[in-house]
Formats: structure tokens, C-alpha cells, sequence
């Protein structure tokens, strides 16, 4: 983890054939590759709504993982979200496929070399120790060991892009 980012740091998390270097901070090619009329359909959580689903290969004693936005959108795999509940005192190491941004939604601990606590009274414009990012180089070093130093669950969410995982979560593998 390298810790605080700005949103011009966003293009750095992305996998390089999404947001290829040259187009890192070219809000333009960001605009295009937006999907505007899926992202104003009125009916999109009533047509695409799943159930949170276990997240098997992140659970673990202590560590509840789900799922909870999944699957294929628009005949794709867009984007996927895990929530991961670790219980005071309790310890993971986290290592996905795909580089993540994560926020925190519950508690406080350490992600990797930052500490991290949820706030409830957040002003815009300030920086807050509730959102970072798991980057490639973590992933590459095996990942980023997630503790909860509090006295309640920490609670991250962990948003992955487009093409994040090798097997789209909640798809069953069909032969």
C-alpha cells in the first residue's frame, strides 16, 4: 500500500490496459470510455440486484468476506465490490488479483503501512484515514496484511475495476 492518494493518483491504480500510461490523467479518454445511458438507467439496481454472496477465498477465522455488487453488468464483467469484516483483534493478509481502492465503512486498524479509522463527520477538501488503495506492487510483494486495532469490526469496502478477477465473482464456471 503507498498510501493517500488524489484522484489524478485514480489512472495509477487501474491495470495499464485499461488506463494505458500515455492516458493517465486525460480526463477526456476517461469521459469516452464512460458508459452514460447505463449509468442513467432509472431501472439498473431492479435489473442487476444480487444478493451479497460469501467470499470464500478471503473469509476466514475472524474475517467474514461477501461480495456485494458482482457478476456480469451490460454482458461484462464492470466492476466488482467486496466487503471485508475483520473482528477486533483479528488479523488477514489480503492479496487479490487486480490492484483496489478501499474505503473504510466501519472501526479502525492498519491496511498494510496505513492506519485507517472510519470517520462520520467528513468536510470536503480535507484528508480523511478512511480510503486508500491495495496497489500492484503490494500484490506483488503478496499482498498487505489487514489488522483490526480497534473494539469494533473494521469494515472495508474494496472496489476492483473492470476486468478485475480471472473468474467474474457469483458466475458459475460453465464447461
Amino acid at each position: 500500500l503507498d498510501g493517500r492518494i488524489g484522484a489524478a493518483d485514480a489512472f495509477y491504480a487501474c491495470r495499464e490496459e485499461d488506463y494505458p500510461k500515455d492516458r493517465h490523467e486525460d480526463w477526456e479518454y476517461l469521459v469516452e470510455k464512460f458508459d452514460f445511458e447505463a449509468n442513467q438507467d432509472p431501472d439498473f439496481v431492479l435489473k442487476n440486484s444480487r444478493p451479497a454472496i460469501t467470499a470464500e477465498e478471503f473469509a476466514g477465522d475472524g474475517v467474514d468476506a461477501k461480495w456485494i455488487v458482482y457478476g456480469d453488468f451490460l454482458g461484462d464483467q464492470k466492476c466488482s465490490i467486496l466487503r471485508l469484516s475483520v473482528q477486533p483483534g483479528g488479523k488477514a493478509n489480503f492479496c487479490p488479483e487486480s490492484p483496489a481502492l478501499f474505503h473504510t465503512n466501519g472501526g479502525s486498524g492498519r491496511v498494510g503501512k496505513l492506519e485507517v479509522r472510519y470517520h462520520q463527520d467528513m468536510k470536503l477538501g480535507e484528508i480523511y484515514p478512511e480510503i486508500g488503495f491495495i496497489t500492484q506492487a503490494a500484490l506483488a510483494s503478496g499482498g498487505v496484511e489487514i489488522q483490526n486495532t480497534g473494539t469494533e469490526p473494521l469494515v472495508l469496502t474494496f472496489d476492483f475495476p473492470q476486468h478485475a478477477h480471472s473468474k467474474t465473482p457469483g458466475v458459475a464456471v460453465t464447461k
